[in-house]
């Protein structure tokens, strides 16, 4: 398990209220990177924090991104944690529209996962293909 070694992005301006604090972004996000969340898994935080199910995910996406952006995370965490969150991510998916950007951003670090057959020796996956995408995200979302 990889902890993070930082606190949450909290000083950016975001189009989003944010409801969680951060000692419960982080318990989230070490779950999720751990064991993967369900929306079952959610029901307790939104239930406390008076949150969907989607408004959750998309916060939860939004400060991993963020933290990753201003490197108070680390690319292996989070991409972990997006990872971890993509099944409560599509099941949101199955009866409405996908959370968003937290589908967009679990896709943007699916890019940083591999190196490419064309890839000098030494690249960087996730600073060549995911740092761009999470940036460009993150700059629309945030108008």
């Amino acid at each position: 398990m990889s902890e993070p070694h930082a606190t949450f992005a909290s000083g950016r301006k975001s189009p989003m209220p944010r409801m969680l604090p951060d000692n419960e972004l982080k318990a989230l996000s070490v779950e999720a990177e751990v064991n993967g969340l369900t929306l079952s898994d959610l029901a307790v935080t939104c239930a406390k924090f008076g949150m969907t199910p989607r408004d959750l995910l998309n916060e939860l996406s939004v400060a991993i991104a963020e933290s990753y952006l201003e490197r108070s995370l680390d690319y292996e965490f989070c991409d972990g944690v997006m990872n971890g969150i993509i099944n409560a991510v599509v099941e949101v998916g199955m009866t409405d529209d996908m959370p968003e950007p937290a589908f967009s951003l679990y896709q943007a670090f699916d890019l940083g996962e591999w190196i490419r057959s064309e890839d000098p020796p030494g690249t960087d996956p996730s600073e060549k293909y995911a740092r761009p995408v999470v940036e460009e995200i993150m700059r629309a979302f945030r108008g």
